[in-house]
């Protein structure tokens, strides 16, 4: 049984199926014992009551040979002590398995105890039957056969016939059979000393008690085989249901942990979440302050699966640690913050993660961007023109917090313009012929014209075309818009500015033309460079 469970997942439920099991079989041992002796007990008083009856017979009428005449006195004389030796036998195996089935097998709780109650009842059967064995050679010496095979029979017949029934090893059915061999080898010797035997029938007799248990042992090493492979199909079959209920659990659970998408008229925040698995290790937060500020944290921890999903809940909960202490914390900070966590807590796991936060301003489209270690973040303008931020500081978990900077830099989005955060799973994502996505295609795909309702979809959407639904990392897309920021107007210089840049560096904001045509021109430019309300200065 230790050898089965060693070889399987399900140790312990290998080991409490097997107790089970062997219990429920010994009982079906003891009863089929006990229906065995009942019916041996009834033959025997049934020939026992013939053989009474048939001592008023007169054997003339039913032979005509004297030898025959002879035979039958005799077998009558002997058969009556036999089949009472035969009954008395009986009812004491029936009474040891009765008192096995009744008193014995209710309280048995292990494996072990119910080892040690078969091997008993084993030794108990065998003994009275090694016993009967030789009151039978001394006393009916002319009806009793060959000396020394009923022995061998018993061997063969108490390690078979438990066998059949009971689901144990080779080896633990081997436990009883050492002292059975004991009292067989004894029952040789008493008949060898009594003349019974020769050597010769000794040693044969010896040889032959391996041959024996060889049937028993092919059935016991079957049956456990068969038994542990049909248990190990069943229990990986059912732990599989069970582990999709458990990972449809835990996605639901961590779909929770991600932000609602804004669609507000003055803006709209949308992702996509693609994980390679139920879970996976790739998250976005945001929180909208009562300004309507919008501060987002995109991350990707190392791996996917169920060791990043549970990174990432950790994560996530710090981060509501961090909003909810300062709403007004810096994107840089941010990151500042959850690098310390990171090497405090995840970098001795060897565990790291990439992460960019950001701070929009819907009003005025202004974006305060930190990039840790994160894949380029994109904006795509109006125009269909793509436009690449990249990192500002290390992975996560990488430096001390004394090393890690915390730089920010600021994009400035117009109504038109859509922000683009992805994680590494869009353009690491391998088609059939191994060939990445790349950050090349994932520009040209965000420079499509018309553009997309939903730019989230239609990047996962080609990912999933490029690499046919086969990447082994999440993928994760978000998009931000600020459909009522202002228009950026272009920067344009004063009057002043102009003077001060002809007389240091001899540049004039008027290309070179004919001097009537520059004079007006000059004047359009000068007038168009003064706010309404001011005078220009000729």
């Amino acid at each position: 049984m230790v050898d089965g469970a060693a070889s399987t997942l399900f140790k312990a439920e290998y080991e409490r199926e097997m107790e089970s099991w062997l219990r429920r079989r010994f009982g079906w041992l003891l009863g089929s014992t006990i229906a065995y002796e009942v019916l041996s007990l009834l033959v025997a008083v049934a020939g026992l009551l013939i053989y009474q009856l048939s001592k008023k017979t007169d054997l003339g009428t039913v032979v005509t040979s004297d030898a025959s005449r002879e035979q039958l006195e005799s077998l009558r004389e002997t058969e009556p002590d036999y089949l009472t030796l035969t009954i008395v036998g009986t009812i004491l195996m029936l009474a040891v398995t009765a008192r096995a089935f009744t008193a014995v097998r209710p309280t048995l709780a292990s494996r072990e105890q119910t080892l040690r109650a078969a091997n008993w009842f084993i030794l108990q059967i065998g003994a009275i039957s090694y016993g009967a064995d030789l009151a039978t050679q001394f006393l009916f010496t002319s009806a009793t056969g060959q000396p020394g095979v009923p022995g061998l029979s018993y061997i063969f017949f108490l390690h078979v016939l438990p066998s059949i029934f009971l689901p144990w090893s080779p080896r633990e059915s081997l436990r009883p059979i050492y002292p059975l061999v004991s009292m067989f080898i004894l029952e040789l010797v008493l008949l060898k000393v009594a003349g019974r035997i020769g050597m010769e029938q000794v040693v044969l007799m010896l040889v032959g008690v391996p041959f024996m248990l060889v049937p028993g042992l092919i059935i016991n090493w079957w049956r456990l085989r068969t038994h542990r492979r049909r248990f190990d199909r069943r229990m990986v079959t059912k732990g599989y249901f069970s582990m999709r209920r458990e990972l449809a659990q835990a996605r639901a659970l961590q779909m929770a942990l991600f932000p609602t998408p804004v669609r507000a008229p003055h803006l709209e925040f949308d992702f996509t979440y693609m994980p390679a698995n139920e879970v996976g290790g790739d998250f976005i937060h945001a929180s909208v302050t009562e300004s309507g500020r919008i501060d987002i944290v995109m991350m990707d921890v190392t791996g996917h699966g169920m060791a990043s999903a549970l990174t990432v809940a950790r994560l996530s909960g710090e981060l509501e640690r961090l909003v909810a202490e300062d709403p007004d914390i810096a994107p840089g900070t941010v990151l500042r913050a959850l690098n310390r966590y990171a090497t405090l807590t995840l970098a001795k796991h060897s565990v790291y993660l990439t992460a960019v936060a950001i701070q929009v301003e819907p009003t005025t489209g202004v974006i305060r961007y930190a990039n840790a270690g994160h894949p380029p973040a994109w904006v795509r303008r109006g125009d269909g023109k793509v436009e690449r931020f990249d990192s500002t500081t290390f992975l996560l978990g990488a430096v001390s917090d004394a090393d890690f900077e915390d730089d920010e830099m600021e994009i400035v989005l117009t109504a038109a313009d859509v922000l683009v955060l992805v994680t590494d799973g869009v353009h690491e994502s391998i088609d059939r012929a191994g060939r990445q996505f790349g950050l090349q295609r994932l520009q040209d795909a965000l420079g499509r014209t018309p553009a997309p309702e939903r730019w989230s979809v239609h990047l996962t959407q080609a990912v999933e075309q490029w690499s046919g639904r086969i990447g082994d990392d999440d993928v994760l897309v978000a998009t931000v818009r600020t459909p009522l920021a202002a228009a950026r107007l272009p920067k344009t210089r004063s009057f002043a500015e102009d003077i001060e840049m002809e007389t240091t560096l001899g540049m004039s904001r008027v290309p070179t033309m004919s001097n009537e045509h520059a004079v007006s021109a000059g004047t359009h430019v000068a007038n168009s460079a003064v706010p309404e309300g001011v005078e220009a200065t000729p």
